[in-house]
């Protein structure tokens, strides 16, 4: 409770727009058992619940991270920027589930290919303003914590960037698969294929380095009071990390599943 009330408390606009989308994810589990419509094999309601919890969670990470922003005036502007682009990503994808249709990679109608471009743009958007905001942040002279927790945060949201815009290589390969179709035997509820290379697996751990990253940095800087001996942890963590994010992307663009059926 006290880390959710430290959340509000830095960003309420980060933070109730997070709260909003924990509310729909939900609401559309509630619905998801009496829903009939089904996109490539699956409950039309999985791929909304999914992207509703991972904003949820991207909104409320940025909430408490980017207070260590010396320009708040910036991260203000970030946060409209964010919430109306996630609005509308979420808008779209939770109105395709409704009638059964595909948010991304959709080119069976005029309508859904526009959307999906428009998703695109806005998505490349809010992505080089996190850029930017991460390259003022790198650049500060003073930071109100440690410099190992800061130097954390810093390589959490470069990788998150990097990761976010791996999402748009999909976008012009047209899929997520790599050697088979997409819409075939898929583990559950994430649907990342079982037969085929997923480009989504990579992309789901990379951009969740703005969560893990930081925290591992947050619980290193609490354990190791040196603060070269911290710094050298927090960079080994995340070079780790790294690794093992670009091995699954190329284990993905071999055509190898993350996980064999």
């Amino acid at each position: 409770m006290k880390l959710i009330k430290e959340i509000f408390h830095r960003n309420k606009l980060l933070a109730y727009a997070g709260l909003i989308c924990l509310l729909v994810a939900i609401l559309l589990g509630i619905y998801a058992p009496f829903n009939s419509k089904e996109v490539l094999g699956l409950n039309s309601m999985i791929k909304p619940i999914k992207f509703c919890l991972s904003i949820w969670i991207y909104q409320w990470t940025m909430a408490y991270l980017l207070f260590y922003v010396n320009n708040q005036q910036r991260v203000k502007w970030y946060a409209y920027l964010s919430v109306f682009v996630m609005t509308f990503e979420l808008s779209v994808i939770i109105g395709q589930a409704f009638i059964g249709g595909l948010s991304h990679f959709n080119q069976t109608s005029s309508l859904g290919g526009i959307l999906y471009a428009l998703m695109g743009v806005l998505i490349v958007w809010v992505t080089s303003a996190t850029l930017v905001l991460t390259i003022r942040f790198i650049f500060q002279k003073t930071y109100s914590i440690p410099a190992s927790f800061a130097l954390s945060i810093k390589i959490g949201l470069l990788l998150f960037v990097v990761f976010s815009f791996f999402g748009g290589y999909m976008s012009v390969l047209n899929t997520h698969n790599i050697g088979g179709k997409m819409g075939e035997s898929g583990l559950p509820l994430l649907n990342w294929s079982t037969l085929y290379g997923d480009l989504r697996v990579a992309h789901f751990f990379g951009i969740h380095a703005l969560q893990i990253i930081p925290l591992a940095g947050y619980f290193i800087t609490e354990k190791i009071q040196d603060e070269r001996k911290a710094k050298t942890f927090v960079w080994m963590s995340a070079l780790i990390y790294f690794a093992f994010v670009t091995t699954l992307v190329v284990q993905s663009l071999m055509g190898i599943p993350f996980i064999l059926n």
